[in-house]
């Protein structure tokens, strides 16, 4: 049936009580902020700056910002922005961690009610203003917003609407925290590059006593979980700096919290004696076999669309052929933009189709790595990466669901590919849970057999503790500060830190004088004690 048999029929709407709905799925907070260290992860940055702002004219009296040299986006990039559940990242090629496009307004209104988002690319600088606070003023019940665009050389409007660009500013000038032209331009030249994006969240989200659910107060180099710390809260689900440490398995950006870098983590370097096992399973062609034939379903339905809308731009160009009027050639050159835009969009399925095809044939294993946290080991259980992203952390398996000191401060480490399982939305489970617990059944299997490869249990656990410093009987307490002991940790996990410049990871030599030493954010290549020994961590 042709699809211009449905005009008749009724549409779904999006209302802005929407944008409230849409921010719930984010239960865990610090998921919501690093949905938009995702994007700027997403658009190549090697660098994003999360800082708060004081601001006492807004609810939580400080605004939280995200400053990234990323491509940023020109005017057409910044409008599939506002479109709910479209991502221009979800092609066969794609190896970035936004999928459903609807990261950055689902994470955006969890931690506040308004958005204002500032990106330059090339000649180009767009604005993007999405605000509850301005629809319940208004009394607006569509979702509206505002996408002015300025040429970054000469600073002068973008657009061949005049009375639709006043329109935008004025809202922006009204609603926003930058109440004048000028305002908004000081935000654009805070991306020193030509390119980049800047987004700003305010009008936070307040708990039930009033205060931010964020405390930017207590720590000056961090961002907290308001109200006092929990026992046995870990530090990741209290501290974003703790957080985002461990929030890819592949760590190349450099993530900077109020203007202090965080030391991020390539988990399997922390790791005493880790070890590399293969796994692999039948399940998982099962669900690269679904993926073939959901991916072909659509593939049709995108070329049955494009051949449709070719056909209705020819027989178009064939009813016009002497009509020469404006109004005709803009309703040409609409059903033939509409037309283009439904073929390339079926050349990107069948590109989809292809690949899970090759993907099929492909081999389906994944390797968990497992090593003990001699450092910290109560802070043990697995961590779960999609894509290289952090999506479940501390889960226990095996014979650490029983609590005992079998397997006792072994962490693993797996990244999971799409194509085996998807994460929800908001990237803190999987959709698939009947899945998810065969692979955390497979996990814990393979925890068995690593803790008898390693032999503690047969050397004795208790004194294997005792020779790192533990020397509590409280599985919690944290391991001995003293010079001995700290050396002895420091001998089985060599430092690995990242170049300030050139991104890549090196793995410094042991020396004596170097334990619990402090390296500056801005450390490079030049600086190690040792060319010789020195070497990348691929």
């Amino acid at each position: 049936m042709a699809t211009t048999n449905y005009s008749c029929l009724n549409r779904a709407q999006l209302t802005f009580e929407y944008l409230h709905t849409n921010s719930t799925t984010h239960e865990f907070l610090f998921g919501a902020l690093a949905e938009l260290v995702d994007n700027a992860r997403d658009a190549g940055a090697t660098r994003v700056d999360i800082y708060t702002v004081k601001n006492v004219d807004f609810r939580g009296a400080f605004m939280l910002c995200f400053l990234d040299d990323g491509t940023g986006m020109d005017y057409n990039e910044a409008a599939s922005v506002i479109q709910f559940g479209k991502s221009a990242k979800r092609t066969p090629e794609s190896t970035q961690i936004g999928q459903y496009g609807n990261g950055l307004k689902s994470g955006s209104m969890r931690i506040g009610r308004d958005f204002i988002l500032f990106t330059k690319k090339e000649d180009t600088m767009t604005c993007v203003f999405l605000s509850r606070t301005f629809h319940e003023e208004e009394g607006i019940d569509e979702v509206i917003v505002p996408l002015p665009t300025w040429n970054s050389k000469t600073r002068e409007p973008m657009t061949d609407n005049p009375e639709k660009f006043a329109i935008e500013t004025e809202l922006i000038y009204k609603y926003s925290p930058f109440k004048s032209e000028s305002e908004v331009m000081e935000q654009f030249e805070k991306i020193k590059e030509n390119n980049g994006t800047l987004v700003i969240v305010y009008n936070l989200k307040l708990m039930d006593n009033g205060e931010p659910e964020l405390d930017a107060i207590s720590d000056p180099t961090d961002i907290l979980m308001a109200g006092p710390p929990l026992e046995g809260v870990k530090p990741e689900r209290r501290s974003f700096r703790a957080y985002t440490a461990v929030l890819y398995i592949d760590p190349r950006m450099r993530i900077f919290i109020q203007g202090h870098k965080v030391r991020t983590k390539r988990l399997s370097c922390c790791l005493f004696k880790p070890r590399m096992y293969k796994y692999t399973s039948n399940r998982f062609r099962t669900r690269a076999e679904q993926e073939v034939k959901k991916a072909e379903h659509l593939m049709k339905i995108a070329e049955e669309k494009s051949r449709e809308a070719e056909s209705k731009a020819r027989a178009l160009v064939l009813k016009l052929s002497g009509d020469l009027s404006r109004e005709s050639r803009v309703h040409l050159r609409q059903v033939q933009d509409a037309a283009f835009n439904l073929s390339r969009e079926a050349d990107v399925k069948k590109r989809i189709h292809e690949a899970k095809l090759r993907a099929l044939k492909e081999p389906k294993e994944m390797c968990f790595i497992f090593g003990v946290n001699i450092e910290y080991r109560d802070q043990d259980g697995m961590f779960i990466y999609n894509c290289s992203r952090l999506i479940k952390m501390y889960e226990k398996v095996g014979p650490q669901l029983e609590g005992g000191v079998a397997c006792g401060g072994v962490v693993g480490v797996v990244d999971v590919p799409y194509l085996v399982l998807e994460p929800t939305h908001n990237k803190q489970d999987f959709a698939d849970a009947k899945e998810y617990r065969h692979l955390l059944r497979a996990m814990g299997e393979h925890l068995v057999q690593y803790w008898k490869d390693i032999g503690i249990a047969q050397k004795g656990i208790v004194k294997f503790w005792d020779e790192f410093g533990y020397l509590s009987a409280n599985w919690n307490h944290s391991p001995s500060d003293e010079t001995l002991y700290k050396r002895r940790r420091a001998m089985e996990i060599p430092t690995t830190i990242q170049c300030d410049h050139c991104l890549k990871w090196r793995t410094l030599p042991y020396r004596v004088d170097d334990v619990g030493k402090e390296y500056p954010d801005s450390w490079m290549c030049s600086m190690s004690p040792d060319h010789i020994q020195n070497r990348y961590v691929q």
